[in-house]
């Protein structure tokens, strides 16, 4: 019986009855005088009405949803000693192979052909050489560093190979993130009519840098730092079991994330990242537009896209771009849920927290981002894909009983520093590994943040994959800003405006 039912019982119908029933009439000799019980009487009384307005404060509070606490000032205190202040263990892994976390990207010498303003980053590791080589033949000695995707792979496709090379913990926050990450420790909690719907408590930070359970750990994906504003200029590859590559999409998103607004204290509306998104190709998308708008809390504003399409001279909302939906111009390898790793609402699946574990998965890869050879016949490129050892989150996400979804589950492995889904792999109905995914990502030496990562996923079932902000043509590119431009540009009218241009 919970706390407001009990109080409920107690001041209301038998409960109420029994107790007053249990009252004497008169002050019994020698023991009460009758004042003494009228002002016993009345304490009682004023007490229930009290414990009456608990009770009721306590079943609007239950009614409400789920609300989480954040983690005791004690528990905070581990921020910048054994933990970094964005929730990372700060010492190196036992043999050394994850070395300390030193500060990131920041003293790095930035390469010499870097040319700023550019959208395009040199590799500064360039002279890095491997220092194992995982095929087929050997993987067994690695056992639980690779993913089961990660294994499904090398036993498929002869040639595939991962190419590990030294661990770089690159990630950089400024201090003002830092010293709000701290802070928000103690504030942020969850909130939401379903567990997990949304996030009070916290701005410009890692909302939970010492996660509890996996909501947490999700949301610090969703809001993990990438500046304010980054415009995305990438293509879309396609390729089919055969190995023939089709160029599904050529596009620029203009990415903004007023969460992370160091000139404000608070969100002004519902949303915390927006992305405006145009399309330049092929020929049967030019013009197309898409506005999306990712809530703060999906409990009381969901998630929106709105579209224009050229051909209908209107913009609409559409509803059906979440969840499980296949993004159709990639052949469905990806669903709109699984873009950027996870987006959308929590509600279909439960998000449990598995622990951390050290694991090989791509990392600092400017070298994949700058080449025009990243995309191959069966796979992506194994001589430009940089692979490290880190330690990240697991989190199971498996389908509530009653929900419907072409994913049973689905693991998550979440990297410590960037708070990025740097794999995932999702299971069909019978619980076959059905597809796996993997993000490409660097940090931007100029402006450090978290990049826009490649993404790349492969349909293990019909053996085709794709590239999702592929950067090897020259005009593709990157570029970060530290200054929010005129939120007016992303509105639906200005959609509307811009597709009648």
């Amino acid at each position: 019986m919970g706390f407001a039912h009990v109080f409920f019982f107690i001041l209301t119908g038998d409960g109420r009855a029994r107790f007053l029933s249990r009252m004497p009439s008169r002050a019994p000799d020698k023991k009460l005088s009758r004042t003494g019980w009228v002002f016993l009487t009345h304490i009682l009384e004023t007490s229930m009405k009290l414990a009456m307005v608990l009770a009721t404060m306590a079943t609007a509070v239950a009614a409400s949803g789920p609300v989480l606490a954040a983690v005791s000032a004690d528990e905070a205190k581990e921020l910048g000693g054994k933990l970094t202040e964005f929730g990372a263990q700060k010492a190196a892994n036992a043999d050394g192979s994850i070395p300390a976390y030193t500060g990131g990207v920041k003293d790095l010498p930035i390469p010499a052909d870097f040319k700023p303003g550019s959208g395009r980053y040199p590799d500064p590791f360039k002279d890095d050489k491997p220092i194992e080589s995982i095929t087929k033949a050997n993987q067994a000695k690695y056992g639980d560093a690779l993913t089961p995707g990660t294994k499904a792979l090398l036993d498929r496709f002869p040639g595939f190979r991962v190419d590990v090379y030294k661990t770089r913990r690159t990630m950089t926050y400024p201090d003002w993130v830092l010293k709000n990450t701290v802070s928000c420790a103690t504030t942020a909690k969850l909130v939401g009519k379903i567990k997990g719907d949304g996030v009070e408590g916290a701005f410009g930070c890692i909302p939970f840098p010492i996660p509890k359970d996996g909501y947490e750990v999700m949301w610090n994906q969703n809001m993990r730092y990438q500046g304010v504003r980054t415009d995305f200029r990438f293509r879309t590859i396609f390729v089919d079991e055969a190995g023939h590559k089709t160029l599904m999409g050529d596009q620029e998103s203009k990415f903004i994330y007023p969460f992370y607004d160091r000139n404000a204290t608070k969100l002004n509306d519902p949303y915390f990242r927006l992305t405006y998104t145009n399309f330049f190709g092929p020929s049967s998308q030019v013009g197309q537009l898409y506005l999306a708008k990712y809530s703060v809390n999906n409990g009381d504003q969901d998630d929106t896209t709105w579209i224009y399409m050229p051909g209908q001279r209107r913009v609409r909302v559409a509803p059906e771009l979440k969840y499980d939906t296949p993004m159709a111009g990639i052949g469905g390898t990806l669903l709109f849920d699984e873009i950027g790793g996870f987006q959308g609402r929590m509600d279909r699946f439960d998000f449990k927290l598995a622990g951390e574990k050290e694991i090989i998965v791509p990392y600092n890869n400017y070298r994949a981002y700058q080449s025009p050879n990243l995309v191959g016949d069966k796979f992506a490129n194994p001589d430009v894909v940089r692979w490290e050892k880190h330690r990240v989150w697991v989190v199971e996400a498996t389908l509530k009983p009653g929900q419907r979804d072409v994913y049973s589950h689905r693991t998550y492995y979440i990297d410590e520093d960037t708070w990025l889904i740097v794999a995932y792999d999702a299971y069909d109905q019978s619980n076959a590994l059905y597809r796996t995914a993997y993000t490409l990502d660097i940090i931007p030496y100029d402006k450090p943040r978290v990049g826009q990562p490649i993404q790349v996923v492969y349909d293990l079932t019909k053996g085709n994959y794709a590239v999702i902000a592929d950067q090897g043509d020259p005009v593709t590119h990157m570029i970060p800003y530290d200054e929010l431009p005129n939120q007016a540009y992303y509105t639906p009218q200005a959609l509307q405006s811009a597709g009648v241009r």
